[in-house]
């Protein structure tokens, strides 16, 4: 769950005793675990699948009733049962054998959906937060001003905000785009960070608003074009078990759900991912 070493005694010590004393947690972490070992055990998987999605609807069921009543007591709980949540959806959606199943971007914007309370708990809850068991997970997400992001990365999203300036239909939707670009812009200054850890990928779908949300689950061209670029942060944590491919997936169906017009703003997110030469028209931008 974790690389660095504080975050990963935390997540070993201090999150199992914080989930005996609430029960929504405790499914949380029974969901993940049995994730873990369907992904490892393949043999074994639709059992262990099962089980998994049986202690996800159960922790998301009672995780929402808590929701109502957020306290010094459960704020710590609740914000790392909504980290397990994402990752048990993320893996699910990979795992889980449907002859129906929804296409990726589809299945991540639900996601992005269950992460909607999770602001409301942070904005609450900090103060409490800050100090409590789950210290660690805060530790190294403040925006680094020392950090210079690559060329490749400054000019990408330089990109995307010139189309968003020229092509967006409305003042509203230009400044709701322009949020998730920058709520981007902090992600990747988060991953390269000497306290980076791969949990960090979470910050930018916490940060949406719900006005991107909708727009993208429109299908609007320039909400794709910008979740396009989050595929290459997932595809950074590849070698983490969770991730499961969802970079690489993600950017071949959006590929497929982008107009021509607007193929040269996913150019550099597919040719990061290394699939810029297996699919046509996807030249990388000069």
């Amino acid at each position: 769950m974790a690389a660095r070493e504080d975050i990963r005694r935390m997540w070993q010590i201090n999150v199992p005793k914080m989930a005996l004393k609430h029960d929504f947690l405790m499914h949380s972490l029974f969901s993940v675990t049995a994730l873990h070992i369907a992904s490892s055990c393949p043999d074994n998987q639709s059992s262990y699948i099962d089980r998994a999605i049986r202690h996800h609807n159960i922790a998301l069921r009672e995780y929402s009733a808590e929701l109502k009543s957020i306290t010094r007591e459960n704020s710590a709980a609740l914000f790392t049962c909504a980290t397990l949540t994402v990752i048990s959806a993320l893996s699910l959606v990979m795992l889980r054998p449907n002859e129906e199943q929804k296409g990726l971007s589809e299945g991540l914007l639900g996601i992005f959906m269950l992460l909607r309370g999770v602001p409301l708990v942070l904005h609450a809850t900090w103060i409490w937060i800050e100090k409590s068991e789950i210290a660690p997970l805060l530790i190294g997400r403040e925006k680094d001003e020392s950090i210079v992001l690559s060329d490749e990365v400054t000019n990408a999203i330089k990109l995307l905000e010139d189309r968003n300036q020229w092509m967006s239909s409305s003042d509203a939707d230009r400044n709701t785009y322009a949020r998730a670009i920058q709520g981007l812009k902090e992600c990747f200054n988060l991953l390269s960070s000497k306290d980076r850890d791969n949990g960090m990928v979470l910050t930018w779908p916490i940060s949406l608003s719900p006005e991107y949300l909708e727009l993208l689950g429109s299908c609007q061209q320039m909400a794709v074009v910008i979740l396009a670029h989050y595929a290459v942060i997932l595809n950074e944590i590849r070698d983490t078990w969770w991730e499961m491919g969802w970079g690489r997936k993600l950017i071949q169906e959006i590929h497929q759900l982008v107009h021509d017009e607007w193929k040269v703003l996913v150019a550099w997110p597919m040719d990061k991912i290394g699939m810029g030469r297996n699919m046509t028209g996807a030249a990388s931008p000069k």
